[in-house]
């Protein structure tokens, strides 16, 4: 009778660590207590495995068939872990693509979603990511491509299923743009790691704090409204004929995963 007790306490160990885990994924609350009591026995959830292992090794005598066993619940614990995880991952990506439909434009854009698959060193000069979608989403060159803080940047190049995305950053970026308190007209530059943008009248109101949005084109491939970035400085003067502001992007290009790009629906009409 003593190894069936044994084993029935190696089961309400491995119980006690799935819920601590699963305690452990919902983050501090009132199971804390729970967790102090449980962190005296298994420790933290990354040292549970090992610990049942330990534990159950020493009170079985680790015969074949008792490591078996152990095997087969350090497995399920794994299994638990791994579900656990897979479901905040989900609900992690359903957040993520209502912000991206939320920045989306509310009619005539279709759009494409698609994961940042490749990127350029920040100290490459030229600053650009590929991304999961390609000709046969008809997605083409000089649409715009959006994140869930602004403009991500604007499709240079397209394979079948491949696009090449030139950030907003790169030097080789020119958008027309607006100050959206005042509705001043400029023009930003990407400098390779931030963006500078010009006035058109250098009497125009600008100061640092400034949200930079899209002005838009005729084309309508780059929508009106979208967030390049905020002043952070501001240079020049009415009498120099010119002013300028320093401004950083609204996207993190090194954080970048999850995009949408921009399908005008009278050229990209079925995309989705």
């Amino acid at each position: 009778m003593a190894w069936r007790s044994t084993r029935v306490l190696v089961g309400a160990d491995l119980a006690a660590a799935v819920l601590l885990i699963l305690v452990d994924m919902r983050g501090t609350g009132p199971t804390d207590a729970l967790r102090g009591i449980g962190g005296a026995v298994a420790g933290p959830p990354e040292r549970a495995l090992s610990w049942v292992r330990t534990q159950a090794g020493q009170r079985l005598g680790g015969s074949a068939a008792d490591q078996e066993r152990i095997t087969v619940l350090e497995d399920q614990l794994a299994q638990a872990r791994a579900t656990a995880g897979a479901a905040a991952a989900g609900e992690l990506a359903a957040d993520q693509t209502k912000e991206l439909a939320a920045l989306a434009p509310a009619q005539g854009y279709a759009t494409v979603a698609a994961r940042v698959v490749s990127a350029t060193a920040a100290q490459d000069p030229v600053r650009s990511v590929g991304v999961s979608a390609g000709s046969g989403q008809e997605v083409r060159p000089g649409l715009a491509v959006i994140a869930a803080d602004g403009l991500a940047g604007i499709v240079d190049s397209v394979s079948p299923q491949v696009s090449t995305v030139r950030l907003v950053v790169d030097p080789a970026t020119e958008v027309a743009a607006r100050v959206a308190s005042s509705g001043e007209i400029g023009v930003f530059r990407g400098t390779g790691d931030a963006g500078r943008f010009e006035l058109l009248d250098p009497l125009g109101a600008m100061a640092a704090g400034d949200l930079i949005i899209t002005l838009g084109t005729p084309s309508r491939d780059l929508p009106a409204g979208l967030p390049l970035g905020r002043v952070t400085a501001v240079s020049g003067s009415a009498a120099d004929l010119t002013r300028a502001a320093e401004v950083a992007p609204a996207v993190d290009d090194s954080t970048l995963d999850r995009v949408l790009v921009l399908v005008p629906e009278a050229r990209g009409e079925g995309a989705s």
